[in-house]
């Protein structure tokens, strides 16, 4: 859960001081291949899509209707996926397939959801992923329906429900919520996400939610950037031109422990012995001090060396 003193990322705040966020939301439109678009959902159907670009302001307007008819809802919830991929159709098909299926069941549940949507976000959640069940419309995940629960909103400054998806998600852990994941949240964690949009809002003196969560979106972390060995206090090295990407597992940390202890032992008045002195303490730190034996593997005497020997652990041997 989040802490509750957790501070709003002082690059937001620089973020929300440099432009007009407000405008950049209402302006914000996206192109789309409304052609395949349309050939798909005709086939089945739906209601297609009414342009080739696609606003927010657009999408806040349909968002009022998806409270009062599943057929709106649907027509929400198309042109929402659209705007979220572009150009691309990635899974459309079988979205558009498995609503087609069941329109009916699903139409009334996109309409309740969107009500649901304004006023109770973790029960709005739970009703396109319920708990310990897989996504209700197929291929269709937290990331992309939480931006269906914000249209629904219809463009309401202070709509609790707002999109979250892994790029956010690593602006919270940089923020101080360790342990929130890069997807299928939870809906408890949704709700909790959502409170503290909703404060952040306040803290920062703006007048919109969705002003803030476009904020952490935009000064979001690299992949990879507070993988174990990251330094906590130096979280701001990614921008740096030296900023490596991982991953390292810990059993690949604790392999380096043990070729450097060996060197060092060897060569005791090496550079590389130096190193070792203050890196092999920093390894130890990073996986809890418990680093094993520090005997290296050794081959058989004989044995023919393969390159590939040092993947086979991880692809479980599989050749």
């Amino acid at each position: 859960m989040t802490d509750n003193n957790l501070k709003l990322p002082a690059l937001v705040s620089e973020w929300l001081a440099a432009g007009d966020r407000t405008t950049e939301i209402f302006t914000d439109t996206v192109h789309v291949n409304r052609t395949q678009w349309n050939a798909e959902l005709s086939a089945h159907g739906l209601p297609e899509l009414t342009a080739d670009r696609i606003s927010r302001r657009d999408l806040f307007r349909m968002g009022e209707d998806a409270v009062s008819s599943p057929a709106a809802a649907i027509s929400l919830l198309w042109h929402t996926v659209a705007f979220c991929q572009g150009q691309k159709m990635t899974d459309a098909k079988r979205r558009i397939a498995a609503v087609a299926a069941d329109r009916d069941h699903l139409g009334a549940l996109l309409m309740r959801t969107a009500t649901t949507s304004r006023t109770d976000p973790a029960e709005a959640y739970a009703l396109l992923k319920p708990e310990r069940i897989g996504n209700v419309i197929a291929r269709l995940g937290p990331t992309g329906f939480t931006w269906y629960l914000y249209f629904a909103g219809a463009g309401a400054p202070h709509h609790p429900c707002q999109p979250i998806d892994a790029k956010i998600a690593r602006t919270l852990r940089w923020a101080g919520w360790r342990t929130v994941r890069d997807n299928s949240w939870a809906a408890t964690e949704y709700a909790a996400y959502t409170r503290l949009v909703d404060r952040w809002r306040v803290e920062a003196g703006t007048d919109r939610n969705d002003v803030i969560v476009r904020g952490l979106f935009s000064v979001s972390p690299p992949t990879d950037w507070d993988y174990p060995w990251q330094n906590w206090d130096d979280r701001e090295t990614w921008n740096s031109d030296d900023w490596m990407h991982g991953p390292l597992s810990e059993s690949d940390l604790k392999q380096i422990y043990h070729w450097l202890a060996l060197i060092a032992d060897m060569y005791p008045m090496s550079t590389a012995a130096y190193d070792f002195s203050t890196i092999g303490e920093k390894i130890k730190n990073v996986v809890g001090g418990s680093i094993g034996s520090t005997s290296p593997r050794l081959r058989v005497v004989g044995d023919p060396y393969d390159e590939r020997d040092s993947f086979r652990g991880r692809l479980g041997n599989r050749s």
